[in-house]
């Protein structure tokens, strides 16, 4: 590596802006990973380098958690708690019955998932002149549908117990964990309303909250009273169930003889903490006169909806929105949720209310089938939380070290270390600023109680890819989901060569040529291989390519599968930006002072940067092609 080269605090630009993602996709570049991605054959990099880029991912990590905690103090921008912007191109769930698959989740206790039946299609964009410009490449995917268990929750949430809201908020409250039950329920409705297959129902169970029905004996004792205003017996009786301990409602998609299938964000509360309601309507029913019929998601939703203008709530509807999405993926790797107690629930502070809109509230419900149909993917969901940490100028054999300040630094500093659960409320900042898009799911992410298991994927070093992820948020996390530049091939003095990264996007088109290749799948991690290999060791369907423009798989349509065998063809949402201020959003890092990070040495294992470096070069192994003899990278440890 050069010895002139410097890292420069000037160049550390925010990578993304909330309204041009892709157009700045290739702003953060930094000298050193570009002198290490032109080295051909060597993989492990020199202790140089691996100074160099650790030094400046301190530096830009420090000044996005400068940034970061500023907003903590003052706020977060309205942008970043509005989950609306992470739509992009996400389909909805289809209003007709779909094709459906049970699939075995634990082969020993037997628990099955049941599955909506999709497909993605992408096209191949180019300039022309080229044989495979009219190939198209279609990529299964399952969503889900049904479950057996609830996700457990329990009130052990450690952040955001004092929700920091937007600036100039009221934030002496804290009610989002409420809300997200509420969302629950009106989520599952509103699939069995669209999706309920055979045996679909959805009903109260006998689980209450205190104080809608008159105690028998001895009243429960409870933790906390929540104030649901003058309501009616039926807007009691549903705010019974959802603050009620267990499962107050269950909301079923499908039953046969030997299995019920739950909606995906069906919840059990724990036993510890007792809710008791407190209403201003009529005086309690009998117990002959007790409301059996649950609300539609329609008059759920304007319960719910009531319940945050009653008490102000503001920005807490979104991000409780944002939480209640992360549920099925809870539920898909066995965690429970986490979430904050709620706090102030007797009293309301009228000082500085923040009124939510008609319009927010019904764009929220218009985009209900949306929100629904990217949380019940937990593999865009997973990809997309940990593709915040992916970084274009980042490649395979520097992870380590570009990680390593966030997750080893970070956690660490005054103003986090002593801090129940600051860490994480200041990740989800500093992901809100990196991924405008994605802001408020990794909001919602932290609150849940799902971040942990994020932070676990993104430290080994191979994040989970999902290549609708892309095209539905419109947050590139792969070196896959950029086009790059320039020729494919360059004659140099040792030969025709390209660059790997080329070679491998290239292997992933469509192709004429027949060979015993099985690109059907994404590399195994997002961070692009280092050097260039030569055309004569490319395969056929690389080097078909030779002459031709830059080619990139764009996504065209989402598919779903009918029950009765025809498939619905959905473009997505296509979400036009809210017109807002993004000037603060987007000034660069270096206007904000930067804190200082405690130094803890980088750990000679670099075990992140090891596993990206194995997985993205075995991609080519395991599909069919042969190591080159000539080529020592692959020896390299």
């Amino acid at each position: 590596m050069s010895a002139d080269v410097r890292w420069s605090p000037e160049q550390f630009w925010l990578p993304f802006t909330p309204d041009e993602d892709d157009a700045c996709i290739e702003e953060f570049r930094s000298p050193q990973t570009s002198e290490a991605r032109n080295d051909d054959e060597c993989l492990q990099p020199n202790p140089r380098q691996l100074e160099a880029v650790t030094v400046g991912a301190r530096v830009y990590w420090s000044r996005l958690a400068g940034k970061a905690l500023s907003h903590y103090r003052r706020g977060l921008l309205p942008q970043y708690v509005d989950p609306f912007n992470m739509l992009g191109k996400v389909p909805s769930v289809p209003n007709e019955p779909g094709s459906t698959r049970i699939l075995t989740m634990d082969e020993s206790s037997g628990t099955s998932a049941l599955f909506l039946e999709a497909h993605s299609t992408f096209g191949l964009a180019t300039n022309g002149g080229c044989t495979v410009s009219d190939i198209i490449k279609t990529i299964p995917a399952l969503l889900q549908l049904g479950i057996q268990s609830p996700t457990p929750v329990d009130w052990n949430g450690t952040s955001f117990r004092r929700w920091v809201g937007i600036q100039g908020e009221n934030t002496t409250r804290n009610y989002i964990s409420i809300l997200a039950l509420g969302w629950a329920y009106i989520l599952s409705v509103r699939l069995l309303e669209m999706q309920g297959q055979g045996g679909a129902e959805i009903a109260y169970t006998r689980s209450m909250a205190t104080g809608y029905m008159p105690e028998a004996g001895d009243r429960v004792a409870t933790a906390i009273t929540v104030d649901i205003g003058d309501v009616d017996d039926h807007a009691a009786r549903w705010w019974a169930a959802i603050l009620a301990p267990g499962k107050g409602w269950k909301a079923i998609v499908s039953r046969t003889e030997d299995v019920v299938y739950l909606s995906p964000w069906s919840v059990c509360v724990e036993d510890g903490q007792r809710f008791d309601i407190a209403w201003g309507g009529t005086s309690s029913p009998s117990q002959d006169s007790v409301v059996s019929t649950p609300p539609s998601s329609k008059n759920a939703f304007e319960l719910l909806s009531r319940f945050c203008l009653l008490h102000d709530l503001g920005s807490q509807c979104f991000a409780a929105l944002a939480t209640t999405l992360t549920f099925p993926t809870l539920n898909h790797y066995g965690i429970v949720a986490t979430l904050p107690f709620p706090t102030h629930l007797r009293g309301r502070d009228e000082e500085n209310p923040v009124k939510l809109a008609a319009v927010d509230l019904v764009r929220i419900s218009e985009g209900l089938p949306y929100y629904m149909a990217l949380s019940c993917n937990q593999s865009v969901i997973v990809s997309s939380l940990c593709g915040v940490f992916w970084e274009p100028g980042i490649p395979c054999n520097l992870v380590s070290p570009w990680l390593h300040p966030v997750m080893n630094e970070v956690p660490i500093i005054e103003e986090v270390i002593n801090f129940e659960g600051r860490y994480h409320e200041l990740l989800a900042i500093m992901c809100a600023i990196r991924r405008p898009k994605l802001s408020a799911l990794w909001l919602g992410a932290v609150i849940s109680g799902l971040a942990p298991r994020i932070l676990d994927f993104v430290k080994g070093g191979t994040l989970p890819l999902d290549p609708n992820a892309f095209a539905w948020t419109g947050c590139p996390h792969s070196f896959m989901d950029l086009v790059g530049s320039g020729p494919y091939f360059q004659t140099k003095a040792s030969g025709e060569k390209i660059r790997r990264a080329d070679a491998w996007r290239l292997l992933f088109l469509p192709t004429v040529v027949g060979d015993d290749l099985h690109y059907e799948n994404y590399p195994f991690s997002p961070w692009a291989p280092v050097g260039t290999t030569s055309a004569e060791n490319c395969m056929a369907r690389v080097r078909i390519h030779r002459f031709c423009s830059r080619h990139h798989l764009t996504y065209q349509h989402w598919a779903w599968h009918l029950g009765d065998g025809s498939t619905l063809v959905d473009q997505g949402l296509e979400m036009v930006p809210a017109q807002q201020s993004f000037q603060e959003a987007t000034s660069r890092i270096e206007t904000t002072p930067s804190i200082i990070l405690p130094v803890v040495q980088l750990p000679l294992g670099q075990e992140a940067s090891r596993t990206a470096s194995w997985e993205i070069f075995q991609w080519v192994t395991t599909n069919g092609e042969e190591i080159p003899a000539d080529e020592l990278i692959y020896k390299d440890e």
